[in-house]
């Protein structure tokens, strides 16, 4: 019985820190995310100066700080996630219980494995297909844009990861009624 019991709770320990480790992967790279908005700033500032008082505008800053903010736009996804920032319609789900939330997001979960795996599936296959031929753009500046598209399949595997974990917390809560940490 004994026995029994610290198999469980040893389980259960490596649980935790398996789910505290995607937490700490999504948490990580939402951090060093928000750092592209201060490069797209001055980016942009740089773009205004050269346009407005050097008379001289430039041919990538407009192109390049697009790529950042797609990049920055698809990769907060997991940080958004962890953090339980999504749109939710919350006119009835707030007043609902610790379980019946859990219930509620166990059951749409399906919705968006699915489409987080189409996701990750077109994107995989749209971002081989760029770094098959190492697509560069068609403007003047010509930036490799297959860097970019990397990004989707990147995004989608790492809100995966952050939605299995959500999901493992979600089930535990369904099942228990209390949360898992």
């Amino acid at each position: 019985m004994l026995a029994l019991k610290i198999v469980r709770r040893n389980k259960v320990l490596r649980l935790k820190s398996t789910l505290h480790g995607i937490d700490s992967i999504s948490d990580w790279s939402g951090k060093i995310l928000s750092y592209i908005i201060l490069v797209i700033s001055f980016i942009i500032l740089i773009e205004v100066v050269c346009r407005y008082l050097l008379n001289n505008p430039t041919a990538w800053a407009h192109e390049l700080s697009q790529y950042l903010f797609g990049t920055y736009a698809i990769m907060g996804g997991a940080y958004t996630l962890l953090y339980r920032a999504h749109v939710n319609m919350d006119i009835f789900y707030s007043r609902f219980s610790l379980r019946k939330k859990a219930v509620i997001d166990v059951f749409t979960s399906v919705f968006f494995f699915f489409w987080c795996g189409i996701l990750l599936w077109y994107g995989s296959k749209f971002a081989a297909g760029s770094i098959g031929f190492w697509e560069h753009s068609t403007t003047a500046w010509g930036p490799p844009v297959w860097e970019v598209k990397l990004m989707i399949p990147l995004a989608a595997f790492l809100i995966i990861l952050q939605g299995l974990a959500k999901f493992v917390r979600d089930l535990h809560i369904f099942i228990t009624g209390r949360e898992l940490e």
